[in-house]
């Protein structure tokens, strides 16, 4: 199994070590600390993004990808959940396209030291992938522990951030003026985490064209362009695993992703979206 390349996950930043890292990126800024929201209130959301093959370099890049990703973060009173779907279909030259499936739930708390995970993969109607497991960090690192695909432990450095309070640290220094941001990530969708994520964070941006649908819920905010280069963070490397070039808003909506493997680009593109209701805590 191959779980260290990974393809569109999302976040994003959430999660999100490629296609998860756009999935995880796509967060409130609300599941972090009050300290840290200072740069907007984002809400719960629905969003399903079109995803296509941007650009290729060499011959043994694919010939065709297509495919769509769905993404919904909630409001779970202590932490935030989310739930990502991700259908890729790839084809080589002129050979017959390959159906790839990616799910991933995940539940992090608002305090920053929980997280639960879970990550499943089919390929061609195989499964290839099944992850699950849960971590906790404090002042001094934290853990992981993995019951899927087999029990084992593993050590998280002090400074590490789950997905949520990563993005929000993202939104933090981009209200500063942007530059580098770099931090050591666990999402929990492949073995060899945590990633040491380098962020360079450019000036404003101008809004993207959108269509009518989705200018109706988008309304007017800061946005930038980050760009991203993931490291495993236990071995030395001058080379990033992957990289991603992402479109984000100060309400935590990314509109557009795209991730480099160096013989070609995948992009995926916001198609629409839906506010949800927080569900915030009822008292029993």
């Amino acid at each position: 199994m191959q779980h260290g390349k990974k393809i569109f996950r999302p976040s994003a930043l959430l999660g999100v070590s490629g296609w998860a890292a756009l999935a995880l990126t796509v967060v409130a800024v609300s599941a972090v600390p009050a300290e840290a929201q200072r740069s907007g209130k984002l809400t719960p959301h629905r969003a399903v993004y079109g995803m296509f093959l941007a650009g290729t370099s060499s011959a043994q890049a694919p010939s065709a990808i297509r495919g769509v990703m769905s993404y919904e973060f909630r409001d779970k009173c202590d932490g935030w959940q989310t739930d990502t779907q991700v259908l890729l279909r790839t084809a080589h030259g002129s050979g017959p396209e390959v159906e790839n499936v990616r799910i991933m739930k995940s539940w992090e708390a608002k305090d920053g030291r929980g997280f639960r995970f879970g990550f499943s993969e089919t390929h061609g109607g195989r499964e290839r992938a099944r992850i699950k497991g849960a971590a906790v960090l404090d002042e001094n690192g934290g853990v992981a522990e993995y019951t899927q695909p087999v029990p084992r432990r593993i050590t998280l450095p002090p400074g590490t951030l789950f997905p949520a309070h990563h993005i929000a640290a993202m939104i933090k220094r981009a209200e500063a003026g942007g530059g580098h941001c770099g931090k050591v990530v666990f999402d929990g969708t492949a073995d060899n985490e945590p990633y040491q994520v380098s962020a360079v964070i450019g000036a404003l941006q101008k809004p993207e064209a959108r269509r009518p649908e989705l200018k109706k819920i988008l309304r007017g905010a800061k946005s930038w362009k980050a760009r991203l280069a993931y490291f495993p963070a236990a071995a030395a490397a001058n080379t990033p695993e992957f990289a991603l070039n992402i479109f984000y808003r100060e309400d935590g909506i990314i509109e557009r992703m795209l991730q480099d493997y160096g013989d070609y680009v995948v992009e995926a593109r916001l198609n629409q979206i839906e506010m949800l209701p927080k569900d915030g805590c009822r008292v029993r």
